[in-house]
């Protein structure tokens, strides 16, 4: 049953699988280490921090936040938007201090430069436009604000992930290469680092809006 209607929606659009079916708790499993995924995220949230850190600038969205791996890290006043109304009934409970949106990263309801940084990770690689979030992601920086995200790699290790629960039906999954991620941000903005992390699974960058 819920094979056919993965299926379905997958012709659909793969939004739909975010909207209607993807059940899974980002933070749960990290600070309960349920499965071996829990390094891989562990390690993408250490470093998504690390650069927040050193690169933030308050206010925050953070686009696609999922459950609040990131999220639960950020200040008061920051914002978190996700597709998948689940998602953000848990992020409530792990990140009090923000407001959570319900919307879509690529028609985001907030008005231009709204933000000082976004944090977009483990969201782009979902999508089949990519350069639609982003354009998206950009409008509502500020003139020189920050993007802070990541992406996964081209990395022998992502062939083990039929081992994640995630990974059942999930509609569309890219690994990206360097020159396609400079690709996406040409025009964009200008790339500040951008560098491979996650025991090489994940690539990370940190954009400055034009």
């Amino acid at each position: 049953m819920i094979k056919n209607k993965i299926s379905k929606i997958s012709k659909r659009g793969n939004k739909r699988y975010y909207q209607e079916i993807e059940n899974y708790d980002w933070v749960e499993v990290v600070d309960n280490f349920l499965g071996l995924e829990a390094v891989l995220h562990r390690l993408r949230e250490r470093e998504t921090l690390r650069l927040i850190k050193k690169f933030g600038l308050n206010k925050f969205l953070d686009a696609g936040c999922g459950t609040g791996l990131n999220l639960r890290h950020l200040p008061s006043g920051s914002v978190g938007l996700d597709i998948n109304p689940r998602n953000l009934q848990r992020a409530k409970k792990y990140a009090p201090q923000v407001k959570l949106v319900l919307g879509d990263i690529e028609k985001m309801p907030f008005n231009n430069h709204s933000f000082r940084s976004v944090i977009c990770t483990e969201v782009l690689e979902h999508l089949l436009k990519p350069q639609k979030a982003l354009k998206e992601i950009f409008r509502v920086l500020i003139p020189k604000g920050l993007l802070i995200g990541s992406v996964p790699t081209r990395h022998p290790l992502w062939f083990f992930r039929f081992l994640s629960s995630t990974h059942p039906g999930e509609p569309y999954h890219h690994h990206y290469q360097k020159q396609e991620i400079q690709t996406l941000f040409n025009n964009k903005g200008k790339i500040l680092r951008l560098n491979k992390s996650c025991l090489g699974m994940s690539w990370f960058f940190v954009v400055e809006n034009d």
